[in-house]
């Protein structure tokens, strides 16, 4: 199976679960709350988090349950931990039984998918997957300044944090409205959002927010 294959399988699962329960996790306290974790209120209780290789369990650890390791399986880094890419290549190729490098990964970032700005301390645990490099580095333009803006400090003592419409987009290779005012741009994500079967009021509502997030401090 092509790593091509896998990425794209892994963010259809994601996105399908985001949809069924947007209470996805994407950041925890440390690896000792990874165990059983898929949801908030619905955790998955054959999961159960382990180290990768020698890598130590502060820095890098993985969640396996039982079944589809697009869906039951995730690799999780220390917000402090600079060899993510590296992690995330030796996470696929255990999980799925491949010889993956890095250069297979032409076209796509390895990223955090939650800006390790936002996160309560150096040792908190992010999730992390292959994004489309476009797509994730137009995102980033967008919300890295108001994420590590002083103002914004108070919500990094929130521990757990779940996915977002910005995620969701980013990993789908959604490219991001150029702000507010870009109705076709906010057209185009409704629509989008739309074919995933979320009804477009609740989508323009999640969009505006996430816009309104975003130029909050510019």
């Amino acid at each position: 199976m092509s790593l091509g294959l896998i990425v794209a399988r892994r963010r259809d699962a994601l996105i399908k679960a985001w949809v069924r329960n947007p209470l996805v996790q994407v950041q925890a306290e440390s690896p000792h709350h990874l165990a059983g974790l898929v949801f908030i209120d619905d955790p998955d209780t054959t999961a159960v988090a382990g180290t990768l290789g020698r890598r130590k369990s502060q820095n890098v650890a993985v969640v396996e349950g039982s079944g589809d390791p697009d869906a039951n399986a995730s690799v999780w880094v220390a917000a402090s931990y600079k060899h993510y890419k590296a992690a995330y290549i030796a996470f696929v190729n255990r999980v799925y039984a491949v010889k993956a490098a890095g250069f297979d990964l032409a076209g796509y970032d390895v990223d955090h998918l939650l800006n390790r700005a936002r996160s309560p301390s150096d040792l908190s645990l992010i999730r992390i997957e292959a994004v489309p490099s476009a797509a994730n580095q137009a995102w980033g333009r967008l919300f890295e300044y108001a994420a590590s803006h002083p103002s914004f400090y108070a919500n990094q003592y929130r521990g757990r944090r779940t996915m977002s419409w910005m995620i969701c987009a980013k990993l789908a290779g959604q490219m991001p409205p150029t702000g507010p005012e870009d109705v076709t741009g906010i057209t185009r994500l409704v629509t989008y959002f739309e074919s995933l079967g979320i009804p477009a009021a609740e989508a323009r509502d999640g969009i505006a927010s996430m816009l309104q997030f975003a130029y909050r401090f510019r």
